[in-house]
């Protein structure tokens, strides 16, 4: 576990998602430690080791001295590494991913005319929630979400666990928009535990009433809270696909960090090399 300490260091100097421990052990159930510089968090019999660093530029060969430190105190059986460049002591890891992060700079940040059009028109039809409960209503448009998309097994799991995340974690906010009906016609989740960061986590969007503009009309309001609460910096997260990108680039994001993922099994020991102490 993090000391209270390390929660300050790690909280001072996080910049993508993965370094928010709240996050990550509420949608993996995975307990956070810090190697040196970077985080690794551990669930059973098997690590994530987030390879950007928190304090020094990044180092190919300074993240393989640390992923080999965590291998080695955690024994685990399999191994699974996001960075932006990946390197693996070892052990064959190639990038079974690979993607960019997409910011917006809050200072510099203004948003072109066709955005602020799209946020004039849905504002007309819907009502923006700031720090709304998430309810029945949040988990319909999740079911829903998750019934048009066809996602893997692991994807669709962190989706279903969004809302332990929104309960058990403090500095994560639910952003809402509702017709004049008061349905609920989309939502945002968005984290705002780093100092230097916000973090735009999930966007919900109902196919049964949806409005065009929604989702600008909730990133406004993100983008406005993270304003209120001294954010140098909205980290939009990966592109994913196309048509997620170009929203992001159309409202001037721009890549700022690359991403690779990889994911591999670790050879169990022998009783020999168990006996001598060698991994």
């Amino acid at each position: 576990m993090l000391s209270a300490t390390e929660q300050d260091f790690v909280a001072a100097r996080a910049y993508v998602p993965e370094h928010v421990p709240g996050y990550v052990c509420a949608i993996s159930s995975a307990e956070p430690f810090l190697m040196g510089d970077y985080l690794c968090y551990r669930d059973e019999g098997a690590i994530v080791f987030i390879g950007y660093p928190l304090s020094a530029p990044f180092d190919e060969t300074a993240m393989a001295r640390a992923l080999s430190a965590a291998i080695a105190r955690f024994a685990p059986e399999s191994v699974a590494v996001t960075a932006p460049r990946l390197s693996a002591p070892g052990e064959p890891c190639r990038a079974d991913e690979t993607d960019r992060y997409y910011r917006l700079d809050l200072p510099a940040h203004r948003p072109n005319r066709n955005v602020e059009g799209m946020i004039r028109r849905a504002s007309r039809e819907l009502e923006v929630e700031r720090g709304a409960r998430f309810g029945e209503e949040h988990a319909r448009v999740i079911a829903e979400f998750l019934a048009s998309r066809p996602l893997g097994e692991e994807i669709r799991s962190i989706f279903e666990r969004v809302p332990v995340y929104v309960s058990a974690v403090s500095t994560a906010a639910v952003f809402g928009a509702r017709d004049r009906g008061g349905n609920l016609v989309a939502f945002d989740v968005a984290e705002f535990g780093a100092r230097d960061y916000a973090f735009y986590q999930y966007n919900f969007v109902s196919r049964s009433r949806y409005v065009p503009g929604a989702a600008d009309l909730l990133l406004h309001e993100v983008i406005r809270a993270a304003r209120d609460r001294g954010k140098r910096y909205v980290n939009l997260g990966l592109g994913v696909n196309e048509g997620l990108t170009r929203f992001k680039r159309k409202w001037g994001a721009v890549p700022f960090l690359d991403y690779a993922s990889c994911r591999y099994r670790l050879r169990p020991l022998t009783l020999l090399t168990a006996l001598l102490g060698k991994p």
